[in-house]
């Protein structure tokens, strides 16, 4: 009996032992073998976005921010994507900071852009493409300037008569009921009051316009009214400005009478040309040689 137990023992070893020799003389598995069976840790991006100012040609703010979208995509095939959204406000200068986890051992792009509550892109830009390591933590800066300046209009103290420059004449009521701002020749803002309805005297009319580039334009505006049995436009004036990104400007500018005049009519008068008579008078004779 002991010896069948014995020889069942010596069985089982002799099983056990191809096992067991297999790994001798080997370490165990160290802890860089073990990852390479897993994927790489994900690495962190800190993204730093500054929208640059809106800025104003004399404007009380219109263009108001609502969000900020940032979006990472890979070089891998097909593409990696990583959207972060963030609500922003007002339109000063505005800095915001972002951690996005993107898969490591690719080259990433990041596009930020900012809307305003009209869902209107104001800033836009990319960065270069970038590498990221496993578990490394990256840092992408982006500067973005904006893409519009605000324009207002101030029509200050609006007059109720107009008077001749000729000596003598009285004052004309005046009846103001329309202003208008025009960019390169393009109606942009236009203030009508309804049929009857004028604008109080020495009242200031406002009138806004948005997203106009950076760059040189020509501003003009108008004022419309009734005079007498006039209707129609009265003053104008326009200028060409410079408007930069993000910078707050107020400029002036007079606005000219081109309603009717007053004054003394253009008169012609032509006289007759007086002429010339010729009397010829024969006298009889001779002249003696």
């Amino acid at each position: 009996m002991d010896t069948l137990k014995s020889k069942t023992v010596k069985l089982m070893i002799a099983l056990l032992a191809p096992a067991f020799l297999a790994h001798c003389g080997k370490a165990p598995n160290s802890v860089a073998d073990r990852q390479t069976d897993q994927a790489p840790e994900n690495a962190v991006v800190k993204s730093s976005v500054v929208l640059g100012k809106v800025g104003a040609l004399s404007k009380t703010s219109t263009i108001n921010l609502a969000k900020l979208i940032v979006t990472a995509v890979s070089s891998a095939t097909p593409p990696d994507t990583v959207r972060d959204t963030s609500l922003v406000s007002g339109n000063a200068q505005v800095s915001v900071v972002r951690a996005l986890t993107l898969p490591p051992l690719r080259n990433w792009v990041i596009t930020a852009k900012s809307l305003d509550s009209k869902d209107s892109v104001v800033h836009t830009g990319s960065s270069s493409p970038f590498f990221v390591k496993p578990a490394d933590t990256a840092f992408v800066s982006l500067n973005l300037a904006s893409r519009f300046a605000m324009y207002e209009a101030h029509f200050n103290t609006l007059p109720d008569s107009i008077s001749s420059s000729v000596s003598g004449t009285g004052k004309d009521k005046l009846n103001l009921n329309r202003v208008v701002l025009l960019v390169d020749g393009v109606i942009k803002a236009d203030s009508v009051l309804a049929a009857g309805s004028y604008f109080a005297a020495n009242q200031t009319v406002n009138i806004y316009w948005d997203y106009i580039t950076p760059g040189s334009h020509t501003v003009t505006l108008e004022a419309y009214g009734v005079l007498h049995t006039y209707a129609g436009k009265l003053y104008s004036g326009a200028a060409t400005y410079s408007v930069s990104a993000g910078t707050d400007d107020t400029r002036s500018l007079s606005l000219a009478w081109v309603g009717p005049t007053t004054g003394t009519g253009k008169l012609t008068v032509t006289l007759g040309k007086v002429g010339k008579a010729t009397v010829n008078g024969a006298l009889p004779g001779s002249v003696i040689n």
